[in-house]
This record gives C-alpha cells, sequence and structure tokens, in this order.
C-alpha cells in the first residue's frame, strides 16, 4: 500500500466538460475495476470496455506478430455503424510495442470519425513494471496501485510526436504535465483522429463557434474593474478555486489559471440548452447540467460572463440559487448584462490576457429579444448576495454592459 500514489486526471475530466456528451460512446480500453464506467453510464454513453491489460499480462512473452493475432481476436466485434467519441488507453501505450499500436489503430479504424479523441497517459520517470491498477476515488482522482509480478513487462518510451508517427492520421490535441493532484511521473496526451479541413468543423462539445471566433476575428480587450475586484478571492490563496463557464476549446486560459489555484471550466449554456431540449421544468435542468459538469464545493470565484443574457428573470433565479450552493462563504459571482433589446447570436468569447485586459468577442445580434425587463431585476434575483463591484462600459462596434460582481452573504451564526 505504500507504493500507491493518487492521480487526478484533468485529462478525463476534460473530456466529460468538453466532449463527451449524453449519447457519446466511449471505447475504454481498460478495466470495468477502474470505474469510471458508472461515471459514462450516467451521462447516458454508450461503453465499450476491452481490458487490454489482461491481453498485455498474458501475452508479453510473445514475439509482435503472435501479439498482434492475439489482440485482433481480443478486441470485440462491434457493428459497422457504431462510430467513437472517445477512446481511453490509461497507461497501456507505455508497454505496447509501436508495431502493436498500430495494429490496435487499424482494427478499431473501420469505428472512428474526424474528431475522435484518443487520450492517454505516459511515464516520464522510472517506468513501473505493469500497467497501473487504476481505482476511481471520486471525481476523476484514482488510486494507482502498481501490480505485483513476478517479472517486468517491457516498456516503451514515446513522445508526441513518436506516438503521432505510429498512430497515423493524428494530431496532438492538448497535454497536461505537473498540474496539482496529478501523478508527478505522468503526463495526459489527447490526440485527435484525422484532419481537420475547415476552420468552421462542429466538434464534440460546441467548441467550433469559440474557435471560429479565435481564428477569424480579432478579439477586442476590455478593461472590467468588476472582474479585477472578483479576482481578487483567487489571489489570496495558492489553494483557491475558481470556475469558469465559458466554451473551453479554442480559448488561452494560462493568465486565468495564473491567477487561481484550481481552474475549473464548463460550458453550463451548451449543457443547459441540450438537457432543455429534453423537455424536463427547468430547475431540472439546471440540476442536470451541474452534475454534469461534476463541480467541487467551496469554488472562491464563479465568472458567468454573458451567461445571464440569454435567460429570463426566473430561470436567471434557479441558475444562480444552484450554483450558489457552490460558492464558499464570502465567495463571488462575476457577470455581464448587456444594454440592448436583441441577444447575441450565442455567448460570446472571453480570454484574460497578460494584461490583465479581456480580450473579447461578442457575436452579432440575433432576432431573439433579452428576456429580462431591468438589470435591477437580475441583480434582485440572486439569493443572498451583495453588490461587491460593478462597471459599466460598450464593447468597440457593440453593446453597451454593465458588469457586477456580488459576494455571497455569510448569515451570522
Amino acid at each position: 500500500m505504500e507504493n500507491m500514489l493518487q492521480h487526478h486526471s484533468f485529462g478525463i475530466a476534460a473530456l466529460v466538460d468538453e466532449v463527451i456528451q449524453p449519447g457519446s460512446k466511449v471505447l475504454d480500453l481498460g478495466c470495468l475495476s477502474f470505474g469510471t464506467t458508472q461515471t459514462f453510464l450516467e451521462l447516458s454513453c454508450q461503453t465499450f470496455i476491452e481490458d487490454l491489460r489482461s491481453l498485455l499480462l498474458e501475452t508479453y512473452a510473445s514475439d509482435t506478430q503472435s501479439r498482434a493475432k492475439q489482440l485482433s481476436e481480443h478486441l470485440t466485434k462491434k457493428p459497422q455503424r457504431i462510430k467513437i467519441d472517445v477512446v481511453l488507453c490509461w497507461d497501456l501505450f507505455n508497454f505496447m510495442e509501436p508495431e502493436l499500436i498500430t495494429r490496435l489503430i487499424e482494427e478499431i479504424r473501420p469505428h472512428l470519425k474526424p474528431g475522435t479523441i484518443f487520450h492517454t497517459m505516459l511515464y516520464t520517470g522510472t517506468m513501473p513494471e505493469a500497467p497501473a491498477d487504476f481505482k476511481r476515488l471520486s471525481g476523476f482522482t484514482f488510486n494507482t496501485a502498481p501490480l505485483a509480478l513476478q517479472e517486468p513487462l517491457p516498456t516503451h518510451r514515446y513522445s508526441s510526436l513518436k506516438l503521432m508517427k505510429t498512430m497515423g492520421n493524428f494530431s496532438l490535441r492538448s497535454s497536461l504535465l505537473h498540474r496539482k493532484s496529478m501523478r508527478k511521473d505522468l503526463i495526459e496526451l489527447m490526440f485527435e483522429y484525422g484532419n481537420v479541413k475547415s476552420q468552421n468543423t462542429v466538434r464534440a462539445g460546441g467548441s467550433s463557434g469559440a474557435i471560429s471566433a479565435f481564428r477569424k476575428n480579432r478579439l477586442t480587450e476590455l478593461p472590467l474593474a468588476a472582474l479585477s475586484t472578483a479576482l481578487t478571492h483567487t489571489a489570496r490563496s495558492p489553494m483557491s478555486k475558481a470556475l469558469d463557464v465559458g466554451q473551453k476549446a479554442g480559448r488561452n486560459m494560462q493568465y486565468l489559471q495564473r491567477s487561481v489555484g484550481e481552474l475549473f471550466i464548463a460550458d453550463l449554456y451548451s449543457a443547459i440548452i441540450w438537457h432543455c431540449s429534453r423537455k424536463l421544468p427547468f430547475d431540472s435542468v439546471v440540476q442536470a447540467a451541474l452534475r454534469q459538469a461534476t463541480l467541487p464545493v467551496n469554488l472562491d470565484c464563479i465568472l458567468l460572463w454573458d451567461l445571464l443574457n440569454f435567460f429570463s428573470a426566473e430561470e436567471i433565479q434557479s441558475i444562480t440559487s444552484a450554483l450558489y450552493q457552490y460558492l464558499a462563504d464570502g465567495g463571488v459571482m462575476h457577470f455581464l448584462l448587456f444594454k440592448q433589446e436583441q441577444l447575441p447570436i450565442n455567448c460570446g468569447v472571453f480570454e484574460i490576457q497578460q494584461s490583465g485586459l479581456v480580450g473579447t468577442y461578442i457575436h452579432p445580434a440575433g432576432k431573439k429579444q433579452i428576456k429580462f425587463r431591468t438589470i435591477t431585476d437580475v441583480v434582485k434575483s440572486l439569493p443572498q448576495m451583495k453588490v461587491l463591484g460593478q462597471g459599466t462600459g460598450r464593447v468597440p462596434n457593440g453593446p453597451f454592459y454593465h458588469e457586477i460582481t456580488m459576494q455571497k452573504v455569510v448569515k451570522d451564526q
């Protein structure tokens, strides 16, 4: 037990936040005992378990050709129509020779589609003797116990470039390393299958709008005084926690990340809109969207950006009341309200810059009207909160706005 290490998988958490939606298909190359299957079932995903670890343990002494043949026999045959959204590889690639990885890709290629994401973990320090025995604790934090073997398995070191050459037709989507709660000897990589043919290609998780905005439009930098007030609540401690409800893909988050101890990102607008399509009561919609986000409690700061503009005062009360439960005592919410009749066609894109200004892209106005009557209506709808800071301004060639930071009121004991 002394060798058991905990690892929080920011990569898998990001996949759940960005990519995986109800109805997504997940191919898990790990074991059922790892404990992620229940999470995906709760998200209404279709999950296929292959348990390649047992195959690697059984065949490590065989030659590559024999292992490739046994791999083909081991994999479950699936209908041609099944197209996978996410493949979880865990740390298995560290124990697979390049030829075996190539064979794996060829075997499942009929079920891949442009945009399929492969998530894998690579060891950077001393190689363990065998794949880890991942045991889910909570959220996406795992105990990673070493397997007890009489002799170690052969290991293989890969760089991201070497893996891409081995896998073929994959590009590196993102990498994660040396973050708090991650094992120091593990990095997480996500590879995306297929070449992106268009800047407007729709990617799972609804991120295409953000990517398109950043590539085709210059960001307008805004000085948001109330935002600066909000972020003082995250700068006080390296243990601070903040939630950004904007789109994650396509944004540079490094400067916001430097301002907080731990940053969580959840595209709340997309989640709410999807659950609304299921014809649920709005309170149930909000609760379902927040469950999908798997948020921590005691958040110090929640950045709502322009989210509230797209809902009525009653709906805003449902959203903020639900989020209120995740706020620490004295925690804050920041949001912007537009002073115009027509809504933008979608939520805007917001990116904190090194200068402290906020790079902003606001979509053109559409035909839908803003549902709340006055800014006062919105402020009154927030439960047990007080105004801590505010500011006004105008997006160049865009709407006037009113930004507000509100603080959770601590009741007297």
